[in-house]
């Protein structure tokens, strides 16, 4: 991220531009893309504005629904002006191959990102994060005393930067090494697949 951050200006753009992207159907609002980025509203309207003059993305009008707030809040139907990949930019497709390049990620630091939610015994990546979009999680977390809570935010930090969902599953140990044994078909279809331990830490080898 920070190679691709220095080359295209800074984190907020690439999460943004990597937002547009992977949505390129969508139109939606500054509010939204902040929301879905994690970034700030200053920020977010700056890059905005910037990838708006450079073609990057236009303006568009369109209609959403929208929810007020409180018990007995409803939804109405109202028009916006958002903004949309502009589908005509003549860089989208090579962008995309560099943007979503997850395999180039270092992923012993991807790893570290997530020593503060307890004691990981297995932290398995596959997925997206090796160009194998059949895979059933992108990330595979095995554990003790895990703090869940704390983990999903993380994730939920992880997809914002990464401008997609990243799909992930976590298990203690116990629970892993019961499934591994009988066979358990969703377990086996992360091992299966292409997909790399970069932490193992588990006292008892499972083997099978």
């Amino acid at each position: 991220m920070e190679l691709l951050a220095r080359l295209l200006g800074g984190n907020e753009r690439v999460k943004i531009m990597r937002f547009f992207l992977y949505n390129d159907e969508l139109v939606v609002s500054g509010n939204t893309v902040a929301e879905k980025t994690k970034s700030k509203g200053t920020v977010a309207r700056k890059e905005l504005n910037a990838l708006t003059a450079i073609g990057f993305i236009e303006k568009k009008k369109a209609k959403t629904f929208v929810t007020g707030k409180g018990a007995k809040a409803t939804s109405k139907m109202k028009e916006i002006v958002g903004y949309k990949l502009n589908p005509l930019f003549p860089h989208n497709q090579a962008l995309k191959d560099l943007l979503f390049d997850f395999e180039l990620l270092d992923k012993r630091e991807l790893a570290n990102r997530f020593k503060p939610v307890g004691r990981i015994k297995l932290f398995v990546v596959s997925g997206v994060f090796m160009g194998n979009e059949k895979s059933r999680v992108d990330i595979l977390l095995v554990g003790e005393s895990i703090k869940k809570p704390k983990a999903d935010k993380l994730f939920e930090s992880l997809s914002a930067e990464l401008g997609r969902e990243v799909v992930y599953s976590m298990m203690d140990v116990e629970e892993y090494q019961y499934r591994y044994k009988m066979y358990d078909k969703f377990v086996r279809d992360i091992i299966d697949l292409p997909h790399e331990k970069v932490i193992d830490k588990l006292t008892e080898r499972v083997t099978g």
